[in-house]
């Protein structure tokens, strides 16, 4: 658009939207350079994370493909600015391993670290429509409120591993505010005084914005799960958070965010596509593990070929189920190895870990709505769960990482099992890829 074009085609409405935003789960908000771990945050000249404004239109674009228009096109402009956020939360470091699919054992040289926003970090994302005299001004705004619509949610995520939870946002109000500029209206002076005023850090002038239900084409599933024992997910960066005063820091202790113990959907997915791959391998090895990758997603040596995963899994925070409880929560163990042939300690193999123990959590799977195929295949890693078939986390060898599932979508678990099993080699067969 040239600027003759502009001076032809005035700006008629502006139309403003402000959106208090908290993570609901850790960001990944790489910057691409790895000076403190392999993946640092993005931040700007004074160190402080930020949401780039190109970020957010990225993900709002794919999530409201109707919603194209807004984001401009070779011909045009964008009518819409996305600005950047500026992030208000903790910087925390996080790691991972990749394990082998069979028998859980970290591969050679797949260990990795990370920088991430910590859960509740606070920021406020900013749009600005710019609507023109010859724009289809009611076409521009209900697409404005599509987007307004996705942002309530609470489908919106950013960042890196979104399938696996993270990024999560959770909006907590959304306001909007418009500047009727054009020729017809009899206070345009006003108006134009205002526009040229306008601070997104004023209060007055804002109203809420109408936020209707957004029709995704996912569905959820929801499974509440009891520990049976304790869990150990080694935490080796923020081994120190929890910590009463004078107690010694625990060689390993499983792993929490700002405090909060937490299961991370990638240990989560890791955990179900592993444990589902032993059931099916001895007689469909082959197809079993490609239609996994179909499921969970795959990327190969070098990334020269990559599957994204269809189901994505939440971060799941473990709870107390009774406040007052003393047997539930962190608990130090102070372990050794014992030589096998004298019998005795082994010499320096002493070390304390600080597992969680007991509690309940909830999982989350969001999963797409025309696949019944991914849901009977999770209702039965669910089923396995609860048979013990399928552990989170290490040390299952001796008996952590066991859970008993009381309910998926708010029924008993029997429910399910009770009604005729899933065949999953039948579900696989339908995929095409067993003859």
């Amino acid at each position: 658009m040239t600027y003759e074009n502009t001076k032809q085609n005035p700006v008629a409405k502006r139309v403003t939207i402000k959106v208090d935003c908290v993570f609901a789960s850790p960001a990944l908000i790489g910057s691409g350079y790895g000076e403190n771990t392999d993946n640092d945050i993005i931040c700007d000249s004074e160190g402080n994370p930020f949401l780039p404004g190109s970020t957010i239109a990225g993900v709002l674009s794919s999530l409201c493909p109707g919603a194209a228009a807004l984001f401009g096109s070779n011909d045009r402009i964008s009518p819409l600015w996305v600005f950047d956020s500026k992030i208000d939360g903790e910087i925390i470091e996080l790691d991972g391993v990749a394990l082998d699919r069979e028998n859980k054992v970290a591969l050679d040289q797949k260990k990795y670290d990370y920088e991430a926003v910590a859960t509740g970090a606070t920021f406020t994302i900013r749009l600005l429509l710019t609507i023109r005299q010859d724009d289809k001004d009611k076409v521009l705004e209900g697409l404005l409120k599509e987007l307004i619509n996705v942002l309530g949610s609470g489908y919106v995520a950013v960042g890196a591993k979104t399938k696996r939870g993270f990024g999560r946002i959770h909006c907590n109000e959304i306001f909007e505010r418009e500047f009727d500029l054009s020729p017809e209206n009899t206070d345009i002076h006003d108006i134009l005084v205002k526009w040229i005023d306008f601070d997104w850090r004023a209060e007055e002038g804002w109203k809420p914005a109408k936020v209707e239900p957004y029709e995704s084409n996912m569905q959820t599933l929801v499974a509440e799960l009891k520990l049976e024992g304790s869990i150990m997910i080694r935490d080796n960066r923020n081994i120190y958070e929890g910590l009463s005063q004078g107690e010694k820091e625990p060689d390993y202790k499983h792993i929490s965010i700002s405090g909060t113990p937490v299961i991370l959907g990638t240990s989560w997915a890791g955990a179900l596509r592993s444990g589902l791959y032993r059931l099916l391998k001895t007689k469909y090895a082959d197809a079993a593990e490609k239609y996994l990758d179909s499921i969970f997603g795959v990327v190969t040596e070098g990334g020269a070929e990559a599957v994204v995963s269809s189901v994505t899994f939440g971060a799941s925070t473990l709870e107390l189920t009774d406040p007052e409880t003393k047997t539930e929560g962190y608990r130090s163990i102070t372990r050794v190895k014992i030589d096998r042939f004298t019998g005795g300690a082994a010499d320096g193999a002493l070390f304390t870990e600080k597992p969680w123990y007991g509690g309940k959590t909830t999982l989350e799977i969001r999963y797409p709505m025309d696949r019944e195929d991914i849901r009977e295949l999770l209702v039965l890693a669910l089923e396995a769960i609860d048979m013990g078939l399928i552990q989170i986390g290490g040390e299952s060898a001796i008996g952590r990482g066991f859970f008993k599932v009381l309910t998926i979508n708010n029924s008993p678990l029997q429910e399910y099992t009770n009604k005729p099993k899933y065949n999953l080699i039948a579900v696989i067969k339908e995929a095409g890829d067993i003859a």
